[in-house]
């Protein structure tokens, strides 16, 4: 075979080959390309799966939706939505207030105990009076021979009243200033007491109604008794705080059933005895039909005579 036709063999066996690759690839893209029956049908199944149903009150009997209803429902649901969320913030502020304020008894507390008080209302009750007793004193400075030092001391005394303090501001006034002052200070102290006493009546009172408008609340049936009104009122005020409607009511329906029994109880003997009189008058002897008195014995015929005499017997 010459070299010509040699090379034009391989020519033609290669352009065979290049062929053949190229008819494989053409025929592996339009495999990738076909798209998967199995893969499809899925995709269509999720996609029902995860559709929307609608729920049956806003359907037709015919399978259709009802456009109007549920245009309307959702409307109403998108008004619930945004009162929620005032809601929601609502009570996120209201949180943050409530922080707040313990933050503020915390520190109120802190500074009272750091200053030899219990409580921050002992604190209050005093500097009150100390401050009452420290603008009484500054009317009087003009008498003093410092007053720049002594107003310094009653500022001192406004914020931290101490005895020591006042001791040192009474020994820079004279005695007539401050038996004036200390007078002063024991009106204002029993004012306060007095100012602070009825706060305290008036909590009580709120909180007593706010507690039988809650009792009534609860239990309007029992409160139409006059009765009840008046027993819960008296076991109000013996009791006190620890006084709990809920149990007081439980008692109380505890008597009624008990009370209930006893009747049913009674009527159940009554019926009883009733029935043990009735038995005892069936057990009385019935009268016996005598023969007519105004028939003569020797008027009987002797078959006569002996069914009489059975029928007494």
């Amino acid at each position: 075979m010459s070299d010509e036709n040699f090379n034009q063999e391989q020519d033609v066996s290669l352009d065979e080959q290049i062929e053949g690759i190229l008819d494989n690839e053409s025929e592996n893209t339009q495999s990738n390309n076909k798209p998967d029956k199995e893969t499809e049908t899925q995709t269509e199944d999720e996609i029902v799966e995860n559709k929307p149903q609608c729920p049956e009150e806003f359907l037709n009997q015919d399978g259709t939706i009802k456009i109007d209803d549920l245009i309307k429902s959702y409307n109403e649901l998108q008004v619930l939505g945004q009162q929620k969320e005032e809601w929601e913030k609502e009570k996120t502020d209201l949180q943050k207030q409530v922080e707040y304020a313990k933050q503020l008894r915390e520190q109120a507390l802190f500074e009272a105990q750091n200053l030899g008080y219990q409580t921050p209302e002992e604190y209050a009750f005093v500097l009150q009076i100390a401050n009452a007793t420290a603008d009484e004193y500054m009317k009087y400075l003009h008498t003093v021979e410092e007053p720049d030092k002594v107003r310094g001391l009653l500022a001192l005394y406004a914020k931290n009243p101490t005895p020591e303090l006042l001791e040192q501001i009474e020994d820079e006034f004279s005695v007539d200033v401050v038996k004036h002052v200390s007078v002063l200070s024991e009106r204002t102290k029993n004012q306060v007491l007095q100012n602070l006493q009825q706060q305290r009546l008036e909590t009580i009172k709120q909180e007593a109604e706010t507690f039988v408008q809650n009792s009534v609340k609860d239990f309007p049936q029992w409160f139409k008794i006059p009765e009840f009104t008046e027993f819960f009122a008296d076991a109000l005020r013996i009791k006190g705080d620890a006084f709990e409607t809920a149990t007081f009511v439980k008692h109380i329906e505890n008597l009624k059933e008990y009370f209930r029994k006893e009747f049913l109880t009674e009527q159940n003997a009554n019926k009883e005895n009733k029935s043990e009189l009735d038995s005892l008058k069936n057990l009385a002897p019935k009268t016996k039909q005598g023969f007519s008195t105004k028939k003569n014995v020797e008027d009987y015929s002797p078959e006569e005579l002996d069914r009489a005499i059975e029928e007494l017997i």
